[in-house]
């Protein structure tokens, strides 16, 4: 996986990596940002969707993190937990840190910003998330990620249907403990990871 930064673009992450053809996948609500939980709408369910229960009460305590590539995070809850809807993912990034360009064509990804600041290009449209925020990138749009602030994030991501953790769970590197966010890619490098997204429905570039 490709690891940047803020300053090694010369400060610029206007989007200039967006494909040109992204434009018309966003029009109406495809990407949606409100503030604060108190103006998420009611949930929707997906038709022949709603027999789909998680299996069991699960207390899950604070995980072990690992490295994430360019952050630092760990899975809260897999699809084993939910039923196959969705994961649940805590993660964090170092300032100008953040995630290329790249595509998920098997699921929605959902940010809710704990602390800090988030950028997220979604398509042409860049959005700049802080404490309390919410962004919805639907799958099949382009989009990447960076910590625009001055202070380490703390955000949760959610992906629907699951299976994204998979993905973390063959190429994270464990993070000892109190570990921080890292400034610059791990020391122990992953194996292939552009193929590796590939299986799992992730495309970069």
């Amino acid at each position: 996986m490709k690891y940047w930064e803020d300053s090694k673009r010369g400060g610029n992450s206007s989007g200039r990596y967006m494909s040109t053809n992204t434009t018309n996948k966003l029009s109406g609500t495809a990407a949606l940002v409100t503030r604060g939980l108190g103006r998420i709408g009611a949930g929707i369910v997906n038709p022949g969707e709603t027999d789909r229960r998680a299996p069991s009460i699960k207390n899950q305590p604070k995980s072990t993190r690992y490295y994430f590539d360019v952050g630092i995070g760990s899975v809260c809850l897999s699809g084993e937990d939910t039923g196959g809807k969705y994961c649940l993912i805590e993660a964090s990034l170092a300032p100008r840190m953040g995630v290329p360009h790249h595509t998920h064509t098997r699921e929605d990804e959902t940010y809710y910003v704990l602390s800090g600041e988030l950028e997220v290009i979604v398509g042409d449209k860049v959005f700049t998330l802080r404490e309390g925020d919410t962004l919805i990138a639907p799958r099949d749009i382009p989009h990447q990620l960076r910590n625009s602030g001055n202070t380490e994030n703390h955000y949760l991501l959610m992906f629907s249907p699951s299976g994204f953790e998979g993905f973390l769970k063959v190429t994270a590197v464990p993070a000892p403990a109190n570990a921080v966010a890292p400034t610059k890619p791990p020391a122990v490098a992953v194996r292939n990871v552009h193929e590796l997204a590939t299986d799992y429905g992730i495309l970069f570039g």
